[in-house]
């Protein structure tokens, strides 16, 4: 007994373990002003990658039950979308959508509530592993909107959003989009939203994976629906 006692003590009184170089330590929380301050800055000084790469996977429930696999790659506001699989079947080769002048609107830069745009109001500050992030509820300034962001969870490192919750006029839709750092851009992780259908509930949710910012990409990506190399990591 005495001999766990003192293992005990000494573990207590140990050196507590230090965080690794890329993970800042616990420090203590910033009045929602300054992090309201820091956060408009961080969006401002957002720069958007000359092109994108990545899959997700599309996941519906309720009305209408579908499960899909996607290839995108963006460069500005030209879009290719390769359908990879659709209810577990392959596709091959992949259906090919091409779009051009449609923005991403899974973009933080466009989801993102603006100061000017919106009003923010602290609710607290919840734990992410050595830091705190910050939960403002937000409601819009000007004349309501079919689609509106209810609450942001500001990042306690980057000062960016990690999550923004949502609701439409548009079927009661409501939903969170969460989002994560892939290489030096910050990119949605995790979409899930839930709506009512001919009164039946339904539930979407879509996982980003596989992200890569090539700086070249192969001639025709945006021409014409056909078959491409896949893009490869920049060296």
């Amino acid at each position: 007994m005495i001999a766990l006692l003192l293992a005990v003590v000494v573990a207590l009184t140990a050196a507590p373990p230090t965080a690794p170089p890329d993970v800042p330590p616990l420090r203590s929380l910033v009045t929602p002003a300054k992090v309201l301050a820091r956060y408009a800055a961080a969006l401002a000084a957002l720069v958007p990658p000359h092109a994108i790469s990545f899959e997700y996977t599309l996941e519906q429930t309720g009305a209408r039950d579908l499960l899909q696999e996607h290839r995108v790659i963006r460069r500005g506001t030209d879009q290719r979308d390769e359908i990879l699989a659709v209810d577990g079947r392959k596709l091959d080769p992949p259906a090919v959508r091409i779009t051009h002048g449609r923005r991403d609107r899974y973009d933080v830069a466009v989801l993102a509530p603006k100061l000017d745009a919106y009003g923010f109001h602290f609710v607290g500050s919840v734990r992410d592993g050595r830091h705190e992030d910050y939960v403002f509820e937000t409601t819009p300034l000007g004349a309501g909107t079919a689609f509106r962001v209810t609450e942001v969870t500001i990042d306690g490192i980057t000062y960016l959003p990690s999550s923004i919750a949502f609701a439409t006029d548009a079927h009661n839709g409501t939903g969170t989009i969460d989002f994560g750092r892939a290489e030096n851009f910050w990119v949605p992780t995790v979409a899930t939203a839930r709506a009512t259908y001919a009164k039946l509930a339904a539930q979407e949710r879509i996982t980003f994976t596989s992200y890569r910012f090539p700086t070249a990409l192969p001639p025709g990506t945006f021409e014409r629906a056909h078959a491409v190399p896949v893009v490869k990591p920049a060296s």
